[in-house]
């Protein structure tokens, strides 16, 4: 209707009037033009904010998740200790407790932290709508922080091979069995929260826990072997209070930039 009246205007040399219709044309297309730019920079912000939101529940998850792995491995070096105790002389302690903790000790929790929130602002090309550079390079350094304690985690010392190839199958069963890790569902995010049992029966023999147990000593080099899990228990521990503190200071810098 209004390139019609521009027509119309034009074949009547009503030139104020054509003047005017295209102040219209153009105003419109501004105001058009402005209203998507608006439209799109609030759904960014909105965006964005409810990114920086499920961030920050990822960062509680994984919180909740450090506190459960610090649980997890002091356990596992409580373990590892009988077992140094046992070599060196300084704890005596039955066949049966030996064979358990040198098992138990073996334990592992490879459980990845949560990042995936993080990783769907990448794949998607959202970067920007997180917040300024300087919260953006936060963001991102945190997550190499991650990736950093994400590598003494995955480390698996050669004592557990060791001790596993060593060690009848029949007496692991019975630890698998008797003695098995818990699992509790339920924490907040679902995720299980591991626990070994403090005491467990094996119900074997007291020939067959010596005869496991003079195999278990008899493994080469098995107090260098114990003492170097000890060490990477200890990284792990160390890893997983920077995480957990890395996680709670992330998560109120970005609460403060909603």
């Amino acid at each position: 209707m209004l390139m019609r009246r521009i027509r119309e205007h034009v074949t009547d040399h009503n030139w104020f009037a054509v003047g005017i219709d295209l102040v219209i044309v153009v105003l419109g297309v501004f105001l058009g033009t402005q209203v998507s730019n608006w439209n799109t920079e609030r759904l960014a912000r909105e965006a964005g904010a409810d990114y920086r939101a499920r961030i920050a529940r990822d960062l509680e998850t994984n919180q909740g998740d450090m506190q459960a792995r610090s649980d997890y491995y002091r356990q596992v070096r409580a373990f590892g200790l009988q077992v140094l105790g046992s070599l060196d002389g300084t704890d005596r302690i039955s066949d049966q407790a030996l064979l358990i903790a040198a098992y138990q000790a073996t334990q592992i929790y490879p459980r990845p932290m949560n990042r995936s929130t993080y990783d769907e602002v990448i794949a998607v090309g959202a970067l920007d709508s997180l917040g300024g550079p300087e919260l953006r390079l936060r963001i991102a350094n945190h997550y190499v922080h991650i990736e950093t304690s994400e590598t003494t985690f995955r480390n698996v010392p050669t004592y557990r091979e060791a001790v596993r190839r060593a060690m009848p199958y029949n007496v692991q069963e019975r630890i698998r069995t008797a003695c098995a890790e818990t699992l509790d569902y339920s924490t907040e995010a679902g995720l299980g929260r591991m626990s070994l049992p403090s005491q467990c029966d094996l119900a074997l023999s007291r020939e067959e826990l010596a005869q496991a147990a003079a195999r278990v000593r008899a493994i080469p080099g098995l107090e260098f072997e114990i003492t170097r899990l000890l060490a990477d228990v200890d990284q792990k521990l160390i890893q997983a209070a920077r995480a957990e503190e890395r996680a709670s200071e992330m998560a109120a810098e970005l609460a403060g930039a909603s």
